[in-house]
């Protein structure tokens, strides 16, 4: 059990933060270790990928970076430096371990091949090499742009949409509430965070504070770094599955009775999240969502705190948009009332939208 000492400085510096090389190097260790992830998101990842995986084995040697991430305890660090800011970007992470310290990467890939086994004696030769972390970075590179670059904008969608959550429980119920759903592998106990790892050692954060590093790949573990400070906590992400639901899983009668697209806007704002996200899952542009976001909210059909969050406005859509020309979509034949003159009477009419207008929404 790994516990992490927290002071009033530590709380105050809390955030969170992305790592697309942090995800590609999890997803390597489960190829590293198929027994030991065989169930879970990772296999799930990997099995969908398997044609391109394999194409990829035939044209890189991924042997070295296999072995050294085939050890069940252990990998070395450098392999997955903490980005500086919220998100990193993966080309600024990969030369990060390019610049590692010869001698650190002599120490880590040393203490890993003593724990694998059976590693070839070519492949042990590669790793000991002075060029052994450039090696290990291009390797990670190409698994990058196989197996998670073509689906990063979901991958990080769903990272993005757990902070937005998490952000939340911590602002409406303190510093108790972000760990309940974590627990057993998080733990809080009045000023100690309690990790549950396989190794036994105690950490005093000394107000350098703690980053928080969500996981699409990491469940049903968790993972800590002390060094460099800040100490990153890593955890699973919420809402795994849903990166292998199919994107137009909607239910059909809520489809019928307001459209194939608004039931799914309906489906996904469940979670935090925002307009350009939505529009990514959705295939849509920003602008068309957020119009049918406004629709929503004027219907009263979704929670207007869930919806004003994913449009990203603080106003009240539902105060705003009463008269909106497609709320009779919801709402029914409310329209606007349009008059003229005829003599010196005016006339008031209401102008009926056709049923073509309607069928193309």
């Amino acid at each position: 059990m790994v516990k992490l000492v927290l002071s009033l400085a530590d709380v105050l510096r809390f955030s969170f933060t992305i790592s697309p090389l942090g995800e590609t190097v999890r997803l390597a260790r489960a190829l590293a270790n198929s027994a030991e992830f065989a169930h879970g998101a990772h296999a799930a990842w990997l099995r969908e990928r398997r044609a391109a995986l394999e194409r990829l084995a035939e044209q890189r040697d991924l042997r070295p970076l296999i072995a050294v991430l085939s050890a069940r305890d252990y990998f070395p660090d450098f392999l997955m430096p903490t980005p500086e800011g919220d998100a990193g970007v993966i080309e600024d992470e990969l030369e990060h371990v390019e610049a590692t310290p010869a001698d650190q990467v002599e120490q880590e890939i040393g203490k890993s091949l003593d724990l694998a086994a059976g590693v070839d004696a070519p492949v042990e030769r590669k790793l000991r090499s002075p060029e052994a972390g450039v090696m290990l970075a291009d390797l990670l590179r190409s698994l990058w742009d196989v197996v998670i670059a073509p689906s990063w904008p979901q991958l990080r969608d769903l990272l993005e949409r757990d902070v937005l959550y998490r952000s939340r429980l911590l602002g409406r119920g303190g510093l108790a509430s972000l760990f309940t759903d974590l627990e057993p592998l998080l733990t809080l106990r009045e000023h100690v965070l309690f990790v549950d790892l396989p190794c036994d050692c105690t950490t005093v954060l000394g107000g350098q504070g703690l980053r928080f590093m969500p996981s699409a790949f990491i469940w049903p573990r968790a993972g800590a770094t002390t060094e460099p400070k800040p100490a990153t906590l890593v955890y699973p992400a919420r809402g795994v599955a849903s990166l292998f639901w199919d994107e137009r899983g909607t239910e059909a009668t809520l489809g019928k009775l307001i459209g194939t697209t608004r039931a799914e806007i309906l489906e996904l704002v469940a979670e935090p999240t925002h307009t350009s996200a939505l529009a990514r899952r959705l295939a849509r542009s920003p602008g068309n969502v957020a119009d049918h976001l406004k629709v929503l909210a004027c219907g009263s059909a979704a929670d207007a705190e869930r919806l004003n969050a994913a449009c990203g406005s603080s106003r009240s859509w539902g105060a705003g948009c009463r008269g909106h020309p497609e709320c009779e979509l919801l709402l029914g034949p409310r329209r606007p009332r349009q008059s003229f003159r005829f003599g010196r009477k005016r006339i008031h009419c209401t102008p009926r939208k056709s049923r073509a207008w309607c069928a193309e929404q």
